[in-house]
Formats: C-alpha cells, sequence, structure tokens
C-alpha cells in the first residue's frame, strides 16, 4: 500500500453543485473588485435569468461552500442578486450566429421553455414559444408571490429575451405536440411544467372550500386577492405551501401549516419556513390531515419510522391521537405533477414525459421534452439547466455542433487573492420591517449595498485557483475516523485492505475537492495527514 492523490480540477465546489454550471468564483471575484458589469457578463455567460435566480434561487451552490469548513457559506445567490441590481441597463450579449432557417416551437413560457428558446435564438434558429396563459413567465410569475420575485423583475428578464429575437404567443394553449411539427415546425420543445395538483386521497377533499396551492398563488399573483375568511389551514411542506401560507398572512388570515415530518425533514427552503414563522405561521409538526367536513380538518399526529423511498423517515400515524381544527379555507399543497397526456405523449405513471436522459428526446423525432414536465416538480436553476440541455440536444438533431458560445467577461487571475480570516461572518440579511411584511407583498429581502456586497465577496476561498495534495500515512493510520467527521467534502475513505498494525485505514480520495482548512490534519491523534498546497 501507499500514499494515493489525485490531480486538481479547475471546478470549484460551488460551481460544480450548480445545475446550470455558473462560474461562481470568478463572478464572486468581479464582485470583490467593484466590477458589476463583468460580474452579471459572467452569470449571464450560462442563465438567462440573473435578477430572477439572485431573488429566488435555493441556492445548491451555498451547501458546498467550502468557506463552510472555516465558518460560513458565502452568500452566493446575494452577490447574484447585486451583480445583476447594479451591472448595468444593458447587460453584454451573446452574439448571435446568423440564421439557420430551421422553426423550433416551444410549448410551455417557464424557465426551461425560455432558457432553451433564448439559447436556440442564439444559436441562430427561428423561435416560437407558446403559453397557455394570458402572460408568458410559467411558475415564476404565478407560482412564486411579489414578496419574493417581483413581477417587473419577471419582465424585465423576458423583456429580454423577447427583445433578442424570440416570439412569444401567449394565451394559447396546444393540446398536441405533433400538431405543431405538421405545421411546419423542424422541432419541438415541450416544457409545459407540473401544474396538476396532488390529492390528498382523504374524505371530504371535494368540499368548495378547499383550494389547490398553485390555484391560489395564481389567483394571489394575478391581483384577485382571494376571498380566504380569517382561519386558513395549508397542509403541505414545500415551497408552494410554504408561499401559499406567507400569502395567506398578508391578505389578513391567521394561518396553521401542517406537516407530516419534522423541520429538518421539509423540502421547502428552510429561510423560507423560518421567515414564515416570523411571520405568524404557526406549523404543527408531526401531522396530516385524516378528513374533513363541516369546516373543520380531522388531524392525527404522526411518530418518524424508518427512511422510505425519499431517503427521508417515514411517517407513521399513532393511534388515538386525533384532534380537530377550524377553518374557513383550507389550502391543499402537497405537490404536483406533469400531465403528459395533455400535450399527446406517452407518460410515465407519475404523469411526467417518456424523454431519454441525455438527450430530453421523446418517442416522436423531432420532439423533445424538459424541465418540470420530464423531472415532475424542481427548482429554478434544475429547469434552466434543462433549457440549455433541450438547446444543445435539439441543435445538434437540426444539424448544428450543439455548443452554446459563453465567453461574455475574460479574466486573468492566476494567483487566488488574499482571503479575510477565519471566523469572519457574512452580512445579516436585510429585510423590511415584520409589521409591514404582514401587511403587504413588498419585496421582503434587501440586497447588500456595494461595500457590503464587496467584502462579502472577499471571504471566497477562489478554490478554483488553489491546488491541494491530501496524503494519508497508511502504515501509521489507525482509522479513528475523525478525518471523514470534519470533512465535509468527502475527500476520506476506508481503505478495503488492512495495514501490517491491523487497522483499515484512512484513504484520501477526491483530493483535488480540498481547500485546506486542515481541520483533518489538527484532529488526527496518529499525525498521518500531511497536506501542502501545490504551486503552478
Amino acid at each position: 500500500m501507499g500514499a494515493m492523490k489525485c490531480s486538481k480540477p479547475t471546478t470549484a465546489p460551488c460551481q460544480e453543485a450548480c445545475p446550470a454550471g455558473i462560474d461562481v468564483p470568478r463572478y464572486i471575484r468581479h464582485i470583490r473588485d467593484g466590477h458589476f458589469e463583468k460580474a452579471l457578463a459572467v452569470i449571464r455567460e450560462r442563465i438567462p435569468f440573473p435578477f430572477v435566480c439572485g431573488y429566488a434561487c435555493v441556492h445548491p451552490c451555498e451547501a458546498k461552500c467550502a468557506r463552510i469548513q472555516f465558518d460560513e457559506a458565502i452568500a452566493i445567490r446575494m452577490l447574484k442578486r447585486v451583480a445583476a441590481e447594479k451591472g448595468g441597463r444593458k447587460p453584454a450579449k451573446i452574439a448571435k450566429r446568423p440564421p439557420t432557417g430551421k422553426k423550433i416551437a416551444v410549448i410551455g413560457s417557464g424557465p426551461c421553455g425560455l432558457t432553451a428558446a433564448h439559447y436556440l435564438n442564439v444559436l441562430g434558429h427561428r423561435v416560437t414559444v407558446y403559453e397557455a396563459l394570458h402572460l408568458p413567465g410559467g411558475m415564476l410569475r404565478y407560482g412564486i408571490p411579489e414578496y419574493r420575485l417581483p413581477e417587473n423583475i419577471v419582465d424585465r428578464e423576458i423583456g429580454l429575451i423577447r427583445d433578442s429575437g424570440v416570439e412569444m404567443i401567449a394565451g394559447t394553449p396546444v393540446s398536441s405536440a405533433e400538431a405543431l411539427k405538421e405545421k411546419g415546425y423542424d422541432a419541438v420543445l415541450v416544457a409545459t411544467g407540473a401544474w396538476k395538483p396532488t390529492r390528498m386521497g382523504i374524505p371530504g377533499e371535494d368540499s368548495p372550500n378547499i383550494i389547490d396551492g398553485l390555484s391560489f398563488l395564481k389567483q394571489v399573483n394575478e391581483g384577485k386577492s382571494p376571498a380566504i375568511g380569517r382561519k386558513v389551514i395549508v397542509v403541505g411542506g414545500g415551497n408552494t405551501a410554504v408561499d401559499a401560507s406567507r400569502a395567506a398572512i398578508r391578505l389578513g388570515a391567521e394561518v396553521v401549516q401542517i406537516y407530516r415530518r419534522t423541520f429538518s425533514e421539509m423540502p421547502a427552503n428552510s429561510e423560507e419556513v423560518i421567515e414564515a414563522v416570523e411571520e405568524g405561521v404557526r406549523v404543527e409538526y408531526l401531522t396530516t390531515p385524516a378528513s374533513i367536513g363541516q369546516g373543520r380538518v380531522t388531524c392525527i399526529r404522526m411518530r418518524l419510522g424508518d427512511a422510505d423511498a425519499s431517503g427521508r423517515r417515514a411517517p407513521i400515524p399513532i393511534a388515538g391521537s386525533e384532534y380537530r381544527l377550524g377553518f374557513d379555507t383550507l389550502i391543499a399543497a402537497i405537490g404536483q405533477s406533469a400531465d403528459a397526456a395533455s400535450v399527446n405523449l406517452e407518460g410515465r405513471k407519475d404523469g411526467t414525459v417518456c424523454a431519454e436522459q441525455g438527450s430530453l428526446a421523446t418517442l416522436k423525432r423531432g420532439i423533445f421534452a424538459g424541465g418540470d414536465a420530464v423531472m415532475g416538480p424542481s427548482t429554478i436553476i434544475e429547469a434552466i439547466a434543462q433549457g440549455r440541455l433541450a438547446c444543445v440536444s435539439m441543435d445538434r438533431f437540426l444539424g448544428g455542433a450543439g455548443v452554446i458560445p459563453e465567453t461574455l467577461s475574460e479574466e486573468m487571475m492566476m494567483e487566488p487573492p488574499e482571503t479575510v480570516p477565519r471566523g469572519a461572518e457574512r452580512p445579516e440579511s436585510r429585510k423590511i420591517a415584520l409589521k409591514r411584511r404582514r401587511a403587504t407583498f413588498d419585496l421582503v429581502e434587501r440586497a447588500y449595498p456595494g461595500k457590503a456586497a464587496a467584502a462579502e465577496a472577499s471571504r471566497c476561498l477562489c478554490c478554483d485557483l488553489r491546488d491541494f495534495d491530501v496524503v494519508v500515512n497508511d502504515l501509521i493510520c489507525k482509522d479513528c475516523g475523525y478525518c471523514r467527521e470534519v470533512c465535509g467534502f468527502d475527500i476520506f475513505k476506508q481503505s478495503e485492505d488492512f495495514n501490517p498494525s491491523g487497522y483499515k485505514p484512512a484513504v484520501a480520495v477526491n483530493t483535488d475537492q480540498c481547500v485546506g482548512c486542515l481541520r483533518c490534519l489538527y484532529i488526527c491523534p496518529d499525525f498521518a495527514i500531511t497536506i501542502r498546497e501545490r504551486k503552478s
């Protein structure tokens, strides 16, 4: 046996975690230097929605930020918002290719459909987007309340795509993707989302004072202020449920949200849940509805058992724990599904369109599908990534190279800049007053000022510019496991072989992810770990 190493790639953990592959360290360095236009250009290399993602992305990048090994993750989403807001009214654009003469139809104007339309247009294709609702935007416009994502922001981002040459036809449902092919389109993308509500499957759920979460949010976002009464119960633990709860609070209701697991299992963004509770939403965990009748829902308490197919502990009803809650309106937000049949395509049992994972091609030649229509309910950034993949596949199908041009901002950085010392926390989130939050749909979160953004950017470790050697001396390692416990990047694993002392020693793998925090070195009781930074 001997020491094991592997080489350093150019991708930082945050960029690797981003479904759309945004070069996070590069745009953060531009913000650090006060070059917001360049930062915005880097973001726009990979996504056409920098504002939307700056306001409403679930930021999986932050969960993988190397700074967590020292203190707190970089506020990557907020820095994206700052770049979008301060990057200028006329952002850099990818140069369009010459016209190809090919015509493409996109069904659905959510983040997947519009992303694909944008990049297909850049590649020279003539693109028309069909939207069933009266305005384009899909879930961006109708599924996310104004206090998180203002309508004017959605309008601005969509306006840039339209101005670049993409035709958008709203208020026009399409019931057959094949029919569009027959009308002369060379390829069709189905990006119809996942709008079909999941039923609770309990007696009484068809009562007139029950509404599904997306229908409720759609009414709210259209400015209709639905009459929901004084007492509202929201069922569910996802982002739609939390948004429905917070919207109901703003309409003057007392809100109880019931969820069958605990806070740690909630699929909703934890920050949103915390803000909902701050605003007055009462969350009843380990609770599920059993039946509904005469303005009351009978609930039953749950306990968590073993992990189920989702990887979370399964909720199990507790016998004899039933209790009742009264309501004027009950909002059911336990999930939604796609509906392949709505566009006359073959679907799976869950309603998603049957499409190849690598190409998004359906069983019908020239018809592709992506986003929630294929994945089921997902996130904005995942839908954008699907839109990019659809663009690449469709361009290849039409005879192109399937390569999206991406360079909008060059960088000559060769050495990582000096970062602030460990223990430096990111600035506190700035929000409007709580009293105002409860009574208005005004945007809750405020952006960092320019200087605060630059200071936060200076916390970035620039992992893409660092290269470390991690070596474990397998002859003296006694496999205490401490290195695996303190490392957040899965660099250490247990060897399958015994060393001469009878232990299965630790082995360093994925050493390209090492950020040099030295926590493993400090905690190793056998002094078996060596870490060196390689210099290029």
